[in-house]
């Protein structure tokens, strides 16, 4: 098959919508597939068009501000983008089309020249129906969701039939984070992702300073990039045991993973997180917060992590019953490690193959 993907951010771009693409992309073009990428040119020092493990990736709307010092998109880019994704699409002659979810202008401009069209969707924004997505949601009958959650949200909100809808997940490298010779120090709290104001750091801060009155052997580690890292950077200064360590290589990332004791997720909002899925194949337990949109609590419901309501005094209550809960926390890890062993990249990409080879035939 010849397969166009729209998606506004991706390599170099990190986060789970570009992990995702980037992981399934490449298995696709091994598959012998043949796979284009269409998506902003966000740094100028990005080529306009490049190859990547066999993946031609097209680069346009330039814009270097696409993503404000706020986390939003420009306004100005994201109309640049769509407008200028309808063009290609227009002119482009490919077997299928996969849009990601954000900004969904692009879906809707394009929904009339392309067919078939494939719409995925990593949420249903803070469960409300905000008119373009109910719009986008009409623009195709084909739907993949990255969760179950996902998929019950948008057949309860945006109803969409739920025969439309296929469920395919995100991977992971269980070889990477696992094996034997894990290095756990007790009491080491990890956050792995964005920096975003809906990551709701700021209460994991404050719970850890909670915490850590009670319990001085405990540490918080901060790695990602995003908006909001001066301001955590600049509280985080004030809390001893608190390392910031902004954007870090895979190969930090692992080792960050393999050597944590809690992965904390304190999101309001989260279709599939990624982060918590590479904790638990390292076999560490998930600690996170029963919002309503925050996908990871459906990951944590099988003794595999902890759910605790979004205060600072409540998350601070289970870190410290978790520090004097050993055998608890060593069977939580064990059920961890075997959730994670359901996410492979191999049947990730078997499931979205065998889609998109129906799709086409239909």
């Amino acid at each position: 098959m010849r397969i166009a993907i729209a998606t506004e951010l991706f390599y170099p771009h990190i986060g789970g919508t570009e992990l995702r693409l980037l992981e399934m992309a490449k298995r696709l073009v091994r598959r012998g597939h043949v796979v284009h990428i269409f998506t902003v040119r966000y740094d100028s020092r990005h080529p306009k068009e490049e190859e990547k493990d066999g993946i031609r990736i097209h680069r346009y709307a330039d814009n270097t501000g696409y993503v404000t010092s706020s986390g939003l998109r420009s306004i100005r880019g994201v109309l640049t983008y769509a407008l200028s994704t309808m063009i290609r699409a227009a002119a482009a002659d490919f077997d299928v089309w996969y849009f990601s979810q954000w900004p969904m202008i692009h879906s809707l401009l394009s929904k009339t020249l392309v067919s078939p069209l494939v719409q995925e969707w990593c949420e249903v924004w803070y469960r409300k129906i905000v008119p373009f997505e109910k719009a986008m949601s009409r623009a195709t009958r084909h739907h993949v969701a990255v969760s179950e959650l996902i998929k019950r949200r948008m057949v309860e909100f945006l109803r969409i039939r739920s025969e439309d809808i296929v469920t395919i997940h995100s991977g992971v490298d269980l070889a990477l984070f696992g094996g034997s010779n894990w290095e756990k120090k007790w009491g080491k709290i990890v956050y792995v992702g964005r920096m975003t104001p809906h990551k709701r750091l700021d209460i994991l801060l404050n719970a850890y300073r909670l915490a850590k009155a009670a319990a001085p052997e405990i540490e918080l580690h901060l790695a990602g990039s995003g908006p909001t890292l001066p301001s955590i950077s600049r509280e985080a200064s004030k809390l001893n045991g608190v390392h910031v360590h902004g954007y870090i290589s895979e190969d930090a990332k692992v080792k960050l993973l393999r050597s944590s004791w809690l992965f904390a997720m304190p999101s309001e909002r989260e279709g599939l997180p990624h982060g918590p899925l590479e904790a638990m194949a390292a076999g560490t337990p998930v600690l996170t917060v029963n919002y309503a949109d925050n996908g990871t609590v459906d990951i944590c419901k099988e003794g595999n992590g902890i759910v605790t309501s979004p205060e600072p005094q409540a998350i601070a209550l289970a870190i410290r019953r978790m520090l004097r809960e050993e055998g608890e926390w060593k069977q939580m890890s064990v059920r961890a490690r075997h959730f994670a062993e359901r996410f492979n990249w191999n049947r990730s990409v078997d499931d979205l193959e065998t889609y998109l080879t129906s799709v086409v035939e239909k």
